[in-house]
Protein backbone atom coordinates (compact mmCIF):
# COMPACT_ATOMS: atom_id res chain seq x y z
CA UNK A 1 0.00 0.00 0.00
CA UNK A 2 2.72 2.72 0.67
CA UNK A 3 4.02 1.54 -2.92
CA UNK A 4 1.50 2.66 -4.62
CA UNK A 5 0.98 6.38 -2.63
CA UNK A 6 5.17 6.67 -3.44
CA UNK A 7 4.40 6.14 -7.05
CA UNK A 8 1.55 8.84 -7.39
CA UNK A 9 3.52 11.56 -6.95
CA UNK A 10 6.54 10.29 -9.39
CA UNK A 11 3.42 9.62 -12.21
CA UNK A 12 1.72 13.01 -11.92
CA UNK A 13 3.29 15.19 -14.56
CA UNK A 14 3.21 18.88 -14.52
CA UNK A 15 1.52 20.57 -17.66
CA UNK A 16 3.11 24.23 -19.12
CA UNK A 17 -0.12 25.74 -20.90
CA UNK A 18 1.59 28.02 -23.76
CA UNK A 19 -1.09 30.83 -24.97
CA UNK A 20 -1.14 30.51 -29.01
CA UNK A 21 -3.90 33.08 -29.23
CA UNK A 22 -2.76 35.55 -32.06
CA UNK A 23 -4.99 38.24 -30.63
CA UNK A 24 -5.17 40.37 -27.66
CA UNK A 25 -7.96 40.97 -24.98
CA UNK A 26 -8.49 44.08 -26.68
CA UNK A 27 -8.37 43.01 -30.11
CA UNK A 28 -4.76 44.38 -31.03
CA UNK A 29 -2.47 41.95 -32.76
CA UNK A 30 -0.20 40.34 -30.69
CA UNK A 31 3.61 41.30 -31.91
CA UNK A 32 4.58 37.58 -32.08
CA UNK A 33 1.56 36.86 -34.59
CA UNK A 34 2.34 40.06 -36.39
CA UNK A 35 6.34 38.40 -36.45
CA UNK A 36 5.51 35.13 -37.34
CA UNK A 37 2.32 34.04 -39.20
CA UNK A 38 3.38 31.52 -41.03
CA UNK A 39 5.60 28.99 -39.11
CA UNK A 40 2.81 28.59 -36.59
CA UNK A 41 -0.25 26.99 -38.96
CA UNK A 42 2.55 24.74 -40.24
CA UNK A 43 3.90 23.50 -36.62
CA UNK A 44 0.22 23.04 -35.46
CA UNK A 45 -1.43 20.43 -37.77
CA UNK A 46 1.48 18.06 -36.55
CA UNK A 47 1.19 18.38 -32.83
CA UNK A 48 -2.62 18.27 -33.29
CA UNK A 49 -5.35 16.11 -33.99
CA UNK A 50 -7.40 16.18 -36.77
CA UNK A 51 -10.52 17.98 -35.07
CA UNK A 52 -8.15 20.49 -34.54
CA UNK A 53 -7.66 21.33 -38.25
CA UNK A 54 -11.23 22.58 -38.57
CA UNK A 55 -10.52 25.61 -36.49
CA UNK A 56 -7.58 26.52 -38.13
CA UNK A 57 -9.63 26.66 -41.46
CA UNK A 58 -12.21 29.10 -39.79
CA UNK A 59 -9.20 31.74 -38.47
CA UNK A 60 -8.04 32.83 -41.83
CA UNK A 61 -11.69 32.82 -42.95
CA UNK A 62 -12.56 34.82 -39.89
CA UNK A 63 -9.60 37.39 -40.61
CA UNK A 64 -10.83 37.68 -43.83
CA UNK A 65 -14.20 38.59 -42.73
CA UNK A 66 -12.60 41.48 -40.52
CA UNK A 67 -10.24 42.61 -43.31
CA UNK A 68 -13.30 42.89 -45.57
CA UNK A 69 -15.22 44.77 -42.96
CA UNK A 70 -12.98 47.70 -42.91
CA UNK A 71 -14.75 51.12 -43.51
CA UNK A 72 -15.40 50.61 -47.22
CA UNK A 73 -17.48 46.86 -46.63
CA UNK A 74 -21.34 47.70 -45.90
CA UNK A 75 -23.19 45.26 -44.34
CA UNK A 76 -26.47 44.15 -45.79
CA UNK A 77 -29.62 46.09 -43.05
CA UNK A 78 -30.87 44.31 -40.49
CA UNK A 79 -34.10 42.58 -41.27
CA UNK A 80 -36.63 42.62 -38.09
CA UNK A 81 -39.21 40.58 -39.64
CA UNK A 82 -36.84 37.42 -40.24
CA UNK A 83 -35.76 38.44 -36.15
CA UNK A 84 -39.36 38.65 -35.49
CA UNK A 85 -39.87 35.16 -37.32
CA UNK A 86 -37.20 33.83 -35.07
CA UNK A 87 -38.80 35.15 -31.90
CA UNK A 88 -41.75 33.61 -32.56
CA UNK A 89 -40.25 30.11 -32.76
CA UNK A 90 -38.47 30.49 -29.66
CA UNK A 91 -41.69 31.62 -27.88
CA UNK A 92 -43.60 28.56 -29.76
CA UNK A 93 -40.96 26.29 -28.60
CA UNK A 94 -41.28 27.77 -24.94
CA UNK A 95 -45.54 27.44 -25.00
CA UNK A 96 -44.63 23.39 -26.09
CA UNK A 97 -42.66 22.99 -23.41
CA UNK A 98 -44.86 25.23 -20.63
CA UNK A 99 -47.89 22.62 -22.07
CA UNK A 100 -45.94 19.83 -20.95
CA UNK A 101 -45.31 18.63 -25.05
CA UNK A 102 -41.77 19.65 -25.29
CA UNK A 103 -39.03 18.50 -22.64
CA UNK A 104 -37.06 21.97 -21.68
CA UNK A 105 -33.24 21.17 -22.33
CA UNK A 106 -31.56 19.70 -19.26
CA UNK A 107 -34.81 17.97 -18.01
CA UNK A 108 -36.30 14.55 -17.49
CA UNK A 109 -39.79 15.60 -16.34
CA UNK A 110 -42.21 17.90 -18.26
CA UNK A 111 -42.90 21.38 -17.09
CA UNK A 112 -47.00 21.89 -16.66
CA UNK A 113 -47.65 26.42 -16.86
CA UNK A 114 -50.38 26.78 -18.19
CA UNK A 115 -50.05 30.49 -17.61
CA UNK A 116 -47.11 30.87 -19.19
CA UNK A 117 -47.60 28.96 -22.25
CA UNK A 118 -51.21 31.02 -22.98
CA UNK A 119 -48.63 34.23 -22.64
CA UNK A 120 -46.41 32.68 -25.25
CA UNK A 121 -49.29 31.99 -27.32
CA UNK A 122 -50.74 34.94 -27.35
CA UNK A 123 -46.95 37.20 -28.24
CA UNK A 124 -46.74 34.91 -31.01
CA UNK A 125 -50.53 35.89 -32.37
CA UNK A 126 -49.33 39.48 -31.60
CA UNK A 127 -46.03 39.23 -33.27
CA UNK A 128 -47.28 37.20 -36.44
CA UNK A 129 -50.37 40.16 -36.81
CA UNK A 130 -47.60 42.70 -36.85
CA UNK A 131 -45.53 41.06 -39.48
CA UNK A 132 -47.65 39.04 -41.94
CA UNK A 133 -47.70 41.98 -44.54
CA UNK A 134 -44.09 41.90 -44.75
CA UNK A 135 -43.33 38.32 -44.99
CA UNK A 136 -44.35 36.25 -48.03
CA UNK A 137 -46.96 33.61 -48.63
CA UNK A 138 -45.30 30.75 -47.24
CA UNK A 139 -44.09 31.90 -44.12
CA UNK A 140 -47.57 33.12 -43.54
CA UNK A 141 -48.78 29.54 -43.97
CA UNK A 142 -46.40 27.99 -41.45
CA UNK A 143 -46.86 31.14 -38.98
CA UNK A 144 -50.68 29.99 -39.34
CA UNK A 145 -50.27 26.54 -39.20
CA UNK A 146 -48.08 26.99 -35.53
CA UNK A 147 -50.21 29.39 -34.09
CA UNK A 148 -53.62 26.72 -34.61
CA UNK A 149 -51.07 24.01 -33.27
CA UNK A 150 -50.63 25.52 -30.57
CA UNK A 151 -53.87 26.85 -29.76
CA UNK A 152 -55.35 23.49 -30.17
CA UNK A 153 -53.08 21.67 -28.23
CA UNK A 154 -53.50 24.38 -25.66
CA UNK A 155 -57.42 23.79 -25.61
CA UNK A 156 -56.54 20.26 -25.07
CA UNK A 157 -54.40 20.39 -22.38
CA UNK A 158 -55.93 23.17 -20.05
CA UNK A 159 -58.94 20.79 -19.27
Amino acid sequence: MSATNSEKPEEEKTYEVKDKRRVNPDGSLKQEAVAEPAPEPEQQPTKAAPNAEEPKSEEPQAQERAETQGPEAELPPPNIFETLQFVTGLLAEQAWQFMGLHLPPGRKEPVFDMAQAKIAIDVVISIADRIQPHIDEEARRALRGIISDLQINFVQHSK
